[in-house]
């Protein structure tokens, strides 16, 4: 008879209880149920918040360019600054860009609408901007309203184009009527607008400035014609803002000032100029 032991039966495996997994997926999703409904809450009080800031930064902004240009405040002015959130860049301390458009400015006796941008803007209205530009663009209509300055009231006609501003009118000559058209170049000098004749048209005959300044026929009357005329407009700005460029571009006269480093709310722009009284 054989005495070997018997093999141990095997061991049955472990039997989880069956309820123990149904509890957890629905705590999570609970929780990330909960989460989102708190970022969202974020985001929509950072969205609001942000608006409300740009909404207050637009109208200080409004304000400031109407007291420092002296607009009437019935005024449009068009503020944006830019597409960026105003909160990230207050962080930062200053508000990237700036652009502001005025369709109505007036300086001295000239009236045009407006496109500023300043980059790099403090916060803080007491310290300097990087850059400050404003471009004034002078249609056709309101460059005619300089022609009692520019020529006389024997101007007939005024017309833009061709980058210069023709005037035209009439000399006299042995009781005979004839048309005289002058181009005026215009330009930045001393800090005022220069109209500089280039050239002169009597009738269909072109002459030199020269020549008709010799002429004993035509020399006394084109002696008014052919002076440089200066419209000043340092009263009419803040000290801050240069007169650098003044040009023709189409049929329109388009004036650049220049307030690089100025402080919105320095003096720079709450100071004006002033221009040599009349003589």
């Amino acid at each position: 008879m054989s005495t070997e032991p018997l093999p141990e039966p095997a061991a049955a495996p472990p039997v989880a209880p069956a309820d123990a997994p149904a509890i957890a997926p629905k705590k999570s999703r609970r929780r990330l149920i909960i989460a989102g409904a708190v970022l969202v809450l974020l985001v929509a009080g950072f969205v609001a918040a942000d608006t409300a800031a740009k909404s207050y930064a637009t109208g200080r902004v409004k304000d400031g360019i109407i007291a420092a240009l002296k607009i009437d405040p019935a005024t449009p002015v068009n503020v944006d600054l830019g597409g960026g959130s105003i909160i990230a860049q207050a962080m930062t301390g200053h508000i990237d860009r700036v652009t502001v458009d005025v369709p109505t400015l007036s300086f001295g006796n000239l009236t045009g609408s407006a496109h500023i941008v300043a980059t790099n803007v403090p916060l803080d209205s007491s310290k300097p901007v990087d850059q400050l530009g404003v471009v004034v663009s002078i249609n056709q209509e309101n460059v005619r309203k300089l022609a009692a300055f520019l020529g006389g009231p024997d101007i007939k006609q005024i017309d833009v184009g061709n980058g210069v501003i023709t005037f035209g009118t009439q000399l006299t000559a042995f009781f005979i009527p004839i048309p005289v058209s002058v181009d005026l170049q215009p330009s930045a000098k001393d800090g005022g607008i220069n109209f500089a004749p280039t050239s002169i048209k009597i009738g269909a005959n072109q002459i030199a400035v020269a020549d008709l300044g010799a002429s004993p026929q035509f020399g006394s009357l084109a002696s008014t014609l052919l002076a440089a005329q200066q419209v000043c407009v340092a009263s009419s700005l803040p000290t801050a803002l240069k007169l650098t460029d003044v040009r023709v571009s189409g049929s329109v006269v388009v004036v650049t000032l220049d307030g690089a480093g100025a402080a919105l709310g320095g003096q720079g722009l709450t100071t004006y100029g002033t221009c040599p009284a009349a003589k």
